[in-house]
């Protein structure tokens, strides 16, 4: 086929002048797919709003409109007659920029929802719509959109794109590339048997009620476990102090982390030498028997790898005490991300540091110290990381959130706070703020998008859905307040992404 239009420019001018018709293939129009889901991409998080049709609020047909329009392709108002448009494109042979469409909610049989395909898998896809709770990517596998799936039209031009020199994005030709989603979360302690019995409500069973969806759906769950799992009634091997706390998990309890859904626990941190040797073995072992991986315990316990279909997925865990893999000690970063990096495809560190308590939310850009103890320059330490290789950089420690950032591409969360610590562990106000952040990256580590899901703990229950979304709007908060330019934009759902 010759090449008609030497430039985009043109091809879009021409675009403008000549409206789509019903089945009309000669009016498909040369655009780059992966230009299209790029102007898509920059409206998530933006709220629903009925009849909207700019970024203050959108609704289905309003936003795809929007985003076409872009590129000089003018759509009706709603979803019914863009159906209507282009060519029909069978499931199987679905494209990246095609638009998708749904039934709605009271006529399974009738057009009244719409979204454009972002992504192409083996069998399913993904899109990028205007849902009820804002602009979303969600998956074709979504019980809900499964069911309603009515079919499909292309409004570009693939063969054109071709011969214009233009990206046709590898999703048209094989498979793209693969987003692997990382749920991740700060300090949970399930309740502890030491020095008094303080246990959650219904022996825990409902802890994770309102966050299992979410960290089953993850590719890797991982969270930092702040105690350990013994059957021993020694006392801790803790010297006594005013300010030492000790937890000991009931072990029954390490099945809650496992039909929760985590992949991955740090054992980086403070508590998890609680009793010793022997209280860090014990909560291995039973770990261990639940498939869960570990890291973070001098001598016990270094790196840990996942797998999942076929890429390997890399943690190690650093802290500030004794027993911890030490993160002010650069040598031995070095060392052990080095040969981590050696044995995964996806790098992760976890690390526990900084500061404790409602006054610490803000990030110093030096040594942090804390009853005399020095507590990581954590700004250094996780812009090190990525220098040598992470993917991925996720912290807790401080029992409050902090900012985010994104460095090279790759997301940092300098502190996720407290996530399930219904007792022995203070939840009020800000303490009881428990973010579920999850993030999309790709086979690069590198940031696509992601979500902070607010949760909020009220005593003895864990984290439980927080409609005000007080998680994200406190962490947007430190992120601006804390960077003049974090390289994200963050929205007030928590929807976020890298900034332009």
């Amino acid at each position: 086929m010759k090449k008609r239009l030497p430039t985009l420019v043109a091809l879009l001018t021409l675009a403008a002048l000549l409206p789509l018709k019903a089945q009309d293939t000669s009016a498909l129009v040369c655009i780059e797919p992966d230009s299209v889901v790029g102007e898509a991409m920059k409206h998530l998080g933006v709220p629903y709003h009925w009849g909207g049709k700019t970024p203050k609020g959108f609704d289905c047909a309003g936003f795809t409109r929007y985003v076409y329009a872009k590129f000089g392709v003018a759509l009706p108002p709603s979803a019914a007659p863009q159906y209507k448009l282009g060519i029909k494109v069978a499931k199987e042979e679905l494209g990246v920029g095609d638009l998708v469409f749904f039934a709605g909610r009271r006529n399974l049989k009738a057009i009244g929802h719409v979204g454009i395909v972002t992504a192409i898998y083996d069998g399913w896809f993904d899109f990028i719509h205007a849902s009820s709770t804002g602009i979303r990517v969600t998956s074709s596998k979504d019980t809900y959109y499964k069911k309603r799936y009515l079919g499909a039209c292309r409004l570009i031009d693939r063969m054109e794109v071709e011969e214009a020199g233009l990206t046709l994005t590898t999703a048209d030709t094989a498979q793209h590339d693969t987003l692997y989603t990382i749920a991740m979360v700060g300090d949970m302690m399930l309740g502890t048997l030491y020095p008094t019995v303080q246990l959650p409500h219904n022996n825990g069973r409902k802890l994770f009620d309102d966050t299992k969806d979410i960290l089953r759906q993850a590719t890797i769950a991982m969270g930092n476990c702040e105690g350990a799992f013994f059957s021993d009634t020694t006392k801790s091997t803790k010297k006594d102090c005013a300010l030492c706390y000790s937890f000991r998990m009931p072990p029954a309890f390490a099945a809650l982390f496992s039909d929760a859904g985590f992949d991955f626990l740090s054992l980086g941190n403070n508590h998890s030498y609680d009793f010793g040797r022997a209280g860090a073995i014990e909560t291995m072992c039973l770990l261990d028997s639940l498939g869960i991986a570990y890291a973070g315990i001098n001598d016990l316990c270094r790196t840990a790898l996942v797998q999942r279909d076929s890429i390997v997925f890399g943690f190690c865990a650093f802290g500030t005490n004794s027993h911890n893999y030490s993160l002010m000690d650069s040598t031995l970063v070095r060392s052990i991300l080095r040969s981590l990096r050696d044995s995964c495809d996806l790098l992760i560190v976890s690390f526990h540091g900084g500061a404790e308590g409602k006054d610490y939310a803000h990030l110093p850009e030096s040594m942090e110290v804390f009853l005399n103890e020095k507590r990581g320059d954590l700004r250094w330490f996780a812009h090190f990381c990525i220098d040598e290789g992470a993917d991925l950089v996720v912290g807790h420690g401080p029992h409050v959130c902090r900012a985010m950032e994104l460095y090279r591409g790759h997301l940092i969360a300098y502190s996720l706070g407290n996530f399930c610590t219904p007792t022995g562990i203070s939840v009020k106000g800000v303490l009881g703020l428990a973010p579920l952040v999850t993030a999309r990256i790709n086979r690069d580590g590198i940031l696509v998008d992601g979500q902070i899901h607010s949760f909020l703990q009220p005593y003895r229950m864990g984290p439980r859905r927080d409609p005000s979304c007080q998680a994200a709007s406190f962490i947007r908060m430190l992120t601006e307040a804390d960077f003049d330019d974090a390289g994200l934009t963050i929205n007030n759902d928590g929807f976020f992404f890298p900034s332009e």
